[in-house]
């Protein structure tokens, strides 16, 4: 199997596993498109350089995600909202284990008991996770949510409020930081 030393992941990178060489150095198994390949570097450090080539940190992906989804532990991270870039964990990302995700890859989950469920991708692959269906429906759906609220804000729209009965719509343009008040017409 091919040995990439570096990687950055795009919008056809479908999701990545652990692996470890002979030495026991840890490596990544990555799936993009229909091929698999490794990369001489751990998962984390793939995800953080890809956040670095788009911009961004791991810190400051997660703590987007937090101020979108709420909670702390198991959040999707968007890496860039416009080519669908949003990635989720069977586990914690920061613990061994797991596989990790493109949300907009994920095709189809199939049970295969109550702890454990066949991931089918775009590209045919079909990969085991220790996780419930029910648990992975979760994930994708807030990596979906997180994906969708990230996309809307970065296409600039403007921001409408109204309150019923007062005649009154308050509006805030896009990089603006205060609303303004627009009274209906009498």
């Amino acid at each position: 199997m091919m040995i990439r030393r570096k990687y950055v992941m795009n919008k056809e990178t479908v999701a990545m596993m652990e692996h470890y060489d002979s030495n026991g150095a840890e490596q990544a198994m990555v799936v993009e498109g229909e091929n698999t390949f490794l990369v001489a570097q751990p998962r984390l450090e793939i995800l953080n350089h890809t956040l670095n080539h788009f911009g961004l940190d791991l810190d400051g992906g997660l703590a987007g995600a937090k101020s979108v989804l709420g909670g702390k532990y198991r959040l999707p991270v968007c890496i860039n909202a416009q080519l669908g870039m949003v990635w989720f964990s069977s586990r914690s990302f920061r613990l061994v284990g797991g596989v990790w995700f493109s949300y907009i890859h994920v095709h189809d989950l199939e049970e295969m008991n109550e702890k454990e469920t066949l991931v089918h991708t775009d590209y045919g692959h079909c990969l085991p996770v220790s996780l419930s269906k029910n648990q992975l429906i979760f994930k994708r759906d807030q990596a979906s949510y997180l994906h969708t609220t990230f996309h809307e804000r970065s296409l600039g729209k403007k921001n409408f409020y109204y309150e019923p009965g007062s005649g009154s719509t308050f509006c805030k343009e896009p990089g603006e930081l205060h609303y303004r008040v627009k009274r209906k017409e009498e």
